[in-house]
């Protein structure tokens, strides 16, 4: 009897960690149907940030020389609700890439240090962020036409909270899902 019970929990116990085991790791898709005939439709996508995003990504928390600060505090500032405040430095895109642009956020208790946020190889114009509340930053990176990675920022602790990249395409009629082949 006691060998019964032993083996009923040992195929449960089996079965239960064979199954929690399986991930579905299908990204997840968002499609967009035009109603005007003559637009195409979209579809986006979003999947586990690769290698080359954690590499282009880079928060650190940095104490600043008197001339540092003074160059950054001559940039306009981004506040949130007085906590705090950002300062992008954006890069010369006139020049050949790679291109990087630097995120600087303050805490108004201590100037002499704070978080940065260094992004690597975006294309023009491909960073735009959106405080979320004092200390949580929302930032979006466009790598190239379609492609972009999304993530949050606790400012407090430099710790990404959130990251997916994701990706953007146009579906034709013969790429359609659920749509008729001709």
């Amino acid at each position: 009897m006691k060998i019964k019970l032993i083996l009923c929990l040992v195929l449960i116990l089996s079965g239960g960690l064979f199954g929690c085991s399986i991930v579905n790791e299908s990204p997840r898709q968002y499609i967009s149907r035009s109603t005007n005939p003559a637009e195409l439709s979209e579809v986006s996508w979003y999947e586990k940030p690769s290698l080359e995003t954690l590499q282009n990504i880079k928060v650190t928390r940095v104490s600043l020389t008197k001339p540092e600060l003074n160059k950054l505090t001559a940039l306009p500032k981004d506040p949130t609700n007085g906590a705090s405040w950002l300062v992008e430095e954006d890069p010369d895109t006139m020049r050949d890439g790679p291109w990087k642009t630097h995120l600087y956020i303050f805490d108004n208790s201590d100037t002499n240090h704070c978080a940065h946020v260094e992004l690597i190889d975006h294309v023009s114009g491909g960073v735009k962020h959106t405080w979320l509340n004092d200390k949580i930053l929302f930032v979006e990176v466009w790598w190239g036409h379609a492609g972009w990675t999304d993530f949050i920022l606790n400012t407090e602790t430099c710790k990404i909270i959130y990251m997916e990249d994701g990706f953007w395409n146009v579906l034709t009629d013969d790429n359609m899902p659920d749509s008729p082949k001709k």
